[in-house]
């Protein structure tokens, strides 16, 4: 396990956390792996939103929990979610975990929630602008993901 001290400050100076999907590498196993995650991150959206993505590709966080890289993503309070490649990631669908940055809040009747689930890499960007215009919320999301006998969100 990784001390979240040692981890860099994951640094948003030209970048847009409302405007890209921040992505970070935390399985550095397979480079060509990792590309093509990338070059899927980067597919054209079918929605016609422009796909931007903040990718953090830094050894620094190999093998770094959720935890881990929320700490480092600290700098930047109005963050969502954080979307991790991990050793997961590297393999079949290159399903990537959704991280909320924020807890669930529960009213009577709320299913409890967990608070990561995965994804497919074309629905990183979809989640990220739904959630920058305020469409819809992690949570959402989340439930979708929860109905998905294999808990990974495709929509």
């Amino acid at each position: 396990m990784h001390n979240p001290f040692m981890l860099p400050a994951i640094d948003f100076t030209h970048h847009d956390f409302e405007s890209e999907a921040l992505v970070v590498r935390t399985d550095h196993s397979d480079d060509e792996a990792w590309r093509a995650v990338v070059d899927l991150l980067n597919q054209p959206d079918h929605n016609g939103f422009e796909v931007r993505t903040y990718l953090v590709d830094n050894r620094a966080f190999t093998g770094a929990s959720p935890d881990d890289v929320l700490s480092a993503a600290t700098a930047e309070p109005g963050l969502e979610v954080v979307f991790l490649a991990d050793a997961a990631t590297m393999t079949g669908e290159h399903t990537l975990v959704a991280v909320s940055t924020r807890s669930q809040e529960l009213e009577d009747g709320d299913k409890e929630l967990a608070r990561e689930f995965r994804l497919l890499p074309p629905e990183v960007n979809l989640m990220h602008v739904n959630l920058a215009i305020g469409h819809m919320d992690f949570w959402e999301f989340a439930y979708h993901a929860s109905l998905a006998a294999d808990g990974i969100l495709r929509l």
